[in-house]
């Protein structure tokens, strides 16, 4: 059995201080003697514990499955939540959701924009609030009390011909069973999971089908209706790399200009609100901005009338260097922007370098040559790879065609596992764009 399922994701957390664990009458060795009994009755739960406490030493739930989670039992007050969940819940760890046969119910996480949400909340509940809700102010505890008593933007299925319910759907506060399976720090009143009802699901394959296709669209639904951003955690989801690009925290008084248009389009890519594809597309746009004046120079450079008797500065193979080609016009604005040492120095994070000289974290686009032991090749210009990187991943967001892009490429989707592994990416072409903008920038 593997290790425990740990999605690591920006929304929710490990649990640390949470205001529901509270004193309980019972002591902790009571609670797992309690846990152990009940497992005896559910084959794929299993409760182990070593006697003693602390927080490598707290008792271990195990839930089989396709997914095997693992969960601590860190309190005696979480007694109650665990007999529940084993009592009549199923985990659905690729979704980060429970499931409950017995109630016909499906409860799942949500990721997304929780501001928007909030704030279309709001709306409705004081339709001349202007403001960002904040979760503590009088608004705040309104909108999460919403959530927990009656849920918010429900919708129904019609009923059958027999006359029995239809489905339904809401969103609901989380539930503290959901918040014990999958480590949600921000799991107050204002972080809302999807509900759906009367799931006619008969196993653990169907409950998941039947999550994600009613789910989809409800959410599909609940963004045309309302502009909120909101999908199902998808299993998929993890970071190819932890580290963000590194800050100076310096601001000086301005002594360069800068063209407005690239300029803004920086911004939106700084923006974390945006999905990492959206950010990826903004910071290409800059290098793409200052193709024209990196062809230009390249053109002069050479001698030749105009960009089609012009080659790429990079090197590429004869027949497909044409700098008329915007593939290797990105290489000119690279090759312009940016020195062999400079690149060596971005890429000497090891972090960063292992991600993106990997084949399999963004498949299907070129990944860097690295020595024996992983690391930078001594004296070697990346330039080149990395222009081809950089571009065939924008080809992959891009070309998004139904059944691929350019030569069959599969699509690289806003919400896939590979777009939530854009981080070192991101972090590479922003450091290009930051250098393009430097590079034809005027002094004041």
């Amino acid at each position: 059995m593997s290790e425990a399922s740990t999605y690591e994701e920006d929304f929710w957390e490990e649990d640390s201080d949470d205001d529901w664990l509270t004193d309980t009458p019972i002591t902790y060795r009571e609670a797992v003697a309690s846990l152990r009994t009940l497992v005896t009755q559910h084959a794929d739960v299993q409760v182990d514990w070593n006697g003693r406490r602390g927080p490598d030493n707290d008792a271990r739930v195990t839930f089989a499955g396709p997914t095997p989670l693992h969960v601590r039992l860190r309190s005696a007050t979480q007694l109650a939540d665990f007999t529940h969940l084993i009592s009549s819940g199923i985990p659905l760890p690729n979704r980060h959701a429970v499931w409950y046969p017995q109630e016909q119910v499906i409860r799942a996480r949500l990721i997304g924009d929780f501001d928007q949400v909030h704030n279309v909340l709001a709306q409705q509940v004081l339709p001349k609030a202007r403001r960002a809700v904040n979760p503590d102010s009088a608004l705040g505890r309104d909108l999460a009390g919403l959530l927990a008593e009656v849920g918010a933007f429900h919708a129904s299925e019609p009923a059958t011909s027999g006359g029995a319910p239809g489905r339904t759907m809401r969103l609901v506060a989380v539930p503290r069973e959901l918040r014990l399976l999958y480590r949600a720090r921000h799991g107050s009143g204002l972080s809302p999971v999807l509900e759906l009802t009367q799931a006619s699901a008969r196993n653990r394959e169907e409950a998941e089908q039947e999550l994600a296709s009613y789910g989809t669209s409800y959410l599909f639904s609940l963004g045309k209706a309302t502009g909120a951003s909101l999908r199902l955690w998808n299993t998929e989801y993890r970071m190819g790399s932890r580290r963000g690009p590194s800050h100076s925290g310096k601001v000086r008084f301005p002594t360069r200009r800068y063209a407005s248009h690239p300029a803004e389009l920086y911004g939106a890519g700084n923006s974390l609100a945006r999905d990492p594809v959206e950010r990826y597309l903004k910071y290409y746009q800059v290098l793409e901005y200052y193709m024209p004046k990196a062809v230009a120079a390249a053109v002069a450079a050479q001698g030749v009338a105009r960009a089609a008797l012009a080659t790429s500065p990079l090197g590429r193979p004869r027949g497909s260097d044409r700098l008329d080609a915007e593939r290797n016009a990105l290489d000119a604005v690279i090759e312009s922007a940016v020195t062999p040492q400079q690149l060596a120095h971005l890429l000497s994070d090891s972090d960063l370098f292992a991600t993106i000289s990997s084949s399999q974290i963004i498949q299907h686009v070129q990944a860097l040559e690295s020595d024996a032991s992983g690391g930078l090749l001594a004296g070697y210009d990346y330039r080149s790879d990395l222009s081809l990187r950089v571009y065939g991943i924008r080809n992959r967001l891009v070309h998004m065609k139904e059944g691929g892009g350019p030569r069959g490429l599969p699509l690289l989707a806003p919400y896939s596992r590979e777009a939530r592994d854009l981080a070192a990416d991101l972090r590479t072409v922003r450091y290009l764009a930051e250098h393009a903008m430097e590079r034809w920038s005027t002094a004041l």
